[in-house]
C-alpha cells in the first residue's frame, strides 16, 4: 500500500511541477522567506492533499478511503488568520511543516505525508530552515482577505 501512495504522490508531484512551471509568479522576497520559493514547495509538498487553491480537498482526500489518513479532511490553509483572531500563526505552521504537532493527516514525525523530503534535510539546517520560512511565507500570501501581490 505504501508503494500506491508513493506513486499517487510522484504523478501528482509531476503534474505539479508542470502546472508550477506554467503559473509563474514574480519573486518576491519577504523578510520571512520567498513566497514564489514558499509556492513552489506548496505545489510539490502540499497541493496533493490541500489542493492548488489551498482550500483544501486535494486529490490525495478521499472521504470513503479505507484507510483514515485519506478520510481526514485537509485543512483550509487560507483561512488560517481568519481562525486566529486575524493574526497569522506562523509558528503554529511552522511546527505543522516539521511536524512538532500531531496533525493526523500528516502521519508521524519520522514519515509525513510528503515523505522525508524535509526530514531528510535535519543535516542542514539551515536549508531545512530556508525552505520552512519559503513554504510559511506563501501560506501567508494567500490568506483570505489579503490583497494579492502583483
Amino acid at each position: 500500500m505504501k508503494y500506491v501512495k508513493f506513486a499517487i504522490l510522484t504523478v501528482s508531484i509531476i503534474g505539479a511541477v508542470g502546472l508550477a512551471a506554467s503559473a509563474q509568479q514574480p519573486t518576491k522576497v519577504r523578510p520571512g522567506g520567498s513566497i514564489a520559493a514558499g509556492r513552489e514547495l506548496y505545489v510539490q509538498h502540499c497541493s496533493v492533499c490541500h489542493g492548488m487553491d489551498a482550500k483544501g480537498y486535494g486529490s490525495m482526500y478521499d472521504p470513503d478511503s479505507g484507510e483514515p489518513s485519506k478520510r481526514v479532511p485537509p485543512a483550509n490553509l487560507t483561512i488560517l488568520s481568519e481562525r486566529n483572531s486575524g493574526k497569522f500563526p506562523a509558528d503554529q505552521v511552522r511546527d505543522s511543516i516539521y511536524s512538532k504537532s500531531p496533525i493526523p493527516a500528516h502521519g508521524t514525525p519520522n514519515m509525513p505525508a510528503w515523505g522525508d523530503v524535509f526530514y531528510s534535510l535535519k543535516s542542514r539546517p539551515n536549508l531545512l530552515e530556508a525552505r520552512v520560512r519559503d513554504l510559511t511565507a506563501y501560506i501567508e500570501s494567500i490568506q483570505a482577505g489579503k490583497s494579492k501581490e502583483k
